[in-house]
């Protein structure tokens, strides 16, 4: 032995020995500590939290330990949501979604004819394209306001049709439901739910309905909860997508809108009223069964 590497060595050896001294603790008991295995309750925390950060990641940190347990368990891990949530807590990991948020409802002051509420807050239906229901909402787009309009199965809450426009014209309605009709061809008599806008009553858009012989139903004036379903889809867009992007133009705003409805919102995010499944793979299981 080398008289530089023996040196090396002791002075390794002394300072375990002090440090030994201070903690009160002896050398064999810390080279025990040293040389210990991880146990496997580690080793799989280890490997559940991994998982975890992956999951937040490919949600873009927009689930939090209820959706991420559920993920958890859908692809075949045996763990307790209060273990994720520990989990979560050591590796600093939360939702970026602030849960407070202020409803807007659509201004329906005009004369047009009012339908009646068919759909009574009854937000479930038995089968694809049995009950639809569209709202429209303002998006912030350099500096001017742009109008989304979105349909929604209320099946499978899948956005069924969508299109924004930088007018409140029914013709942007009346583009959406022709998407949503060529998409996914609904069934003569299924409810169409909205509330009382005057791009809903318009004479252009009742017309559309009555083509593809559909069953108008309007919420009651000033009543959001009559439209719930929508308007939780908004409060959901606004709080995982919008607060965060700063669209420049017309085109990166349909682009991320595109990213968020088509590839995250409908076929990825799970949803609790759906077992938590996404929307996608619930309809999927329904053709399935239905085959």
């Amino acid at each position: 032995m080398g008289k530089y590497q023996f040196i090396r060595e002791n002075e390794g050896h002394f300072k375990v020995v002090k440090m030994c001294k201070a903690l009160e603790v002896s050398r064999s008991g810390f080279y025990n500590w040293k040389n210990r295995k991880l146990s496997q309750r580690k080793v799989y925390n280890t490997l559940l939290l991994t998982e975890i950060k992956r999951i937040h990641i490919e949600s873009k940190e927009r689930y939090g330990s209820p959706k991420i347990y559920k993920e958890l368990l859908r692809k075949g891990y045996l763990c307790s949501k209060k273990l994720v949530e520990r989990l979560m807590k050591i590796g600093n990991i939360r939702s970026n979604i602030v849960k407070k948020f202020t409803v807007i409802t659509t201004n329906s002051n005009h004369s047009a004819t009012i339908s009646p509420n068919l759909l009574n807050r009854k937000f479930t239906a038995s089968k694809p394209g049995k009950v639809w229901c569209s709202d429209i909402t303002y998006i912030e787009i350099d500096s001017r306001w742009f109008y989304l309009t979105i349909i929604i199965d209320l099946f499978n809450r899948e956005i069924v049709g969508w299109d924004l426009s930088e007018s409140l014209e029914p013709k942007s309605l009346i583009n959406c439901f022709e998407k949503a009709i060529k998409l996914h061809q609904p069934k003569p008599g299924c409810i169409f739910h909205s509330d009382r806008g005057i791009q809903f009553a318009s004479k252009e858009f009742r017309n559309k309905i009555n083509e593809y012989k559909m069953k108008q139903s309007m919420s009651r004036k000033g009543d959001c909860w009559d439209n719930a379903v929508a308007e939780s889809f908004f409060k959901t867009l606004k709080n995982e997508l919008i607060r965060y992007v700063k669209f420049k133009n017309l085109e990166q705003a349909k682009q991320s809108l595109f990213e968020y409805i088509e590839i995250f919102y409908n076929r990825k995010r799970i949803h609790s009223t759906l077992g938590f499944t996404s929307p996608l793979e619930y309809r999927k299981l329904y053709e399935k069964r239905a085959a």
